[in-house]
């Protein structure tokens, strides 16, 4: 199978950004990053960063949220899952992408909030 990796300019980090197989791009999971690490603000902020950087992915790929057809979810407190649902729904239209939550004990770099995004174009 072939398929190509895409590297941003990263921390000595050991993934791909994202790596594209056939009509499918899967990107790595996402912490709300932005150029100055994680951004301040909780799971609000944090998702809000999250969204940022993904359309910067999918622009890279002609794409836009609508071509996202999965995303993985990973919660530090599931306390923060109705806050995060309302802005999660704000950045798609029906039909939304499938979707799998997970309540984690911790993530990287201290973040609230993780996802994992497929896109099909």
């Amino acid at each position: 199978m072939k398929y190509k990796t895409v590297n941003k300019e990263k921390k000595n980090t050991p993934y791909s950004d994202a790596v594209e197989i056939g009509d499918f791009i899967q990107f790595s999971g996402m912490l709300g990053l932005g150029e100055n690490g994680l951004v301040d603000g909780g799971v609000e902020a944090e998702t809000h960063q999250i969204f940022k950087n993904l359309k910067d992915g999918l622009n890279y790929y002609d794409l836009d949220y609508s071509n996202v057809v999965k995303s993985l979810v990973m919660l530090k407190n599931m306390d923060d899952f109705p806050k995060f649902n309302e802005i999660y729904v704000s950045y798609f239209n029906e039909p939304l992408p499938v979707r799998s939550s997970f309540g984690v004990t911790d993530l990287a770099m201290g973040g609230c909030v993780e996802i994992e995004f497929l896109a099909h174009k």
